[in-house]
């Protein structure tokens, strides 16, 4: 018996080294195996994850024929009716599970809850700036830039108002010739100037690009003899120049009267 288990262990001694190797080429090949296929079965799973854990289950029960249909299968099959498949199931179950029905509704009226609070959230963002924008500056904040700004920044601001402004006149005339022909006050303005000289091209003329102070204190003058005293005077508010900068109180009754008709 012990010369049995003597020779026994003589044997597996002499062949240990060689089970050794074995194992370790076996450990080899399953990890390139894996590295090899570990692309494909990432696409496979996230193609159909049904038929995919059905392949797994096949072969981790060591069933290799059904799992190599199964791999066959699923590299076969088209997008389309893997999406067929998988709305039969969900329409198959939606009839059969009236559980799995309200557990859906419920998610449903979850998802349209959220949806709903998004839009409420994204148009209430949209309403505050929409308020904030509509809020008028300080005029203060608005004299101090302006008294900043060089005359050359001064007068592209003046044009761009300027523009700004007779086109908006522009655009009341037309609402009002559309109602009424007789016009007053500066509508004359309208129908002589601008509704024949495009109000760039007025604008260049009257508010010139300069680099000096006086030029920029000769544009303002133009502008108020020239534009109808109530856009002329939301003018000056948008850029923070005070009225009583550039209008005596004569001045300012004159303009009122004048252009009245004509607002």
């Amino acid at each position: 018996m012990m010369k049995r288990l003597f020779s026994l262990a003589k044997f597996l001694i002499r062949i240990i080294p060689q089970v050794a190797v074995l194992l370790l080429l076996l450990m080899i090949s399953v990890v390139l195996l894996h590295r090899h296929y570990e692309p494909e079965m990432k696409q496979l799973r996230a193609k159909d994850p049904y038929r995919f854990q059905r392949m797994t289950e096949e072969a981790q029960n060591l069933h290799w024929i059904n799992a190599w249909n199964q791999l066959e299968e699923l590299r076969q099959i088209t997008l389309a009716q893997v999406y067929q498949e998988r709305y039969e199931r969900w329409l198959q179950r939606w009839d059969s599970d009236a559980e799995f029905r309200r557990s859906q509704m419920r998610l449903r009226g979850e998802a349209h809850q959220q949806v709903k609070e998004s839009q409420k959230k994204k148009y209430g963002q949209e309403i505050q700036e929409l308020n904030r924008l509509a809020e008028k500056p300080d005029l203060n904040i608005l004299h101090v830039a302006w008294e900043q700004a060089s005359p050359w920044q001064k007068s592209l601001m003046l044009r761009d108002h300027c523009v700004h402004y007779l086109s908006m006149e522009l655009a009341d005339f037309r609402k009002r010739r559309s109602v009424r022909d007789s016009l007053q006050g500066a509508a004359r303005l309208a129908q002589s100037r601008i509704a024949n000289v495009p109000p760039g091209e007025l604008c260049r003329e009257m508010v010139p690009l300069v680099h000096d102070t006086a030029s920029v204190t000769r544009s303002l003058k133009t502008l108020r003899e020239e534009m109808n005293y109530y856009y002329f005077v939301r003018l000056l508010a948008d850029i923070g120049v005070p009225d009583s900068e550039v209008f005596t109180l004569n001045r300012k009754l004159e303009g009122m009267t004048r252009d009245f008709g004509g607002i």
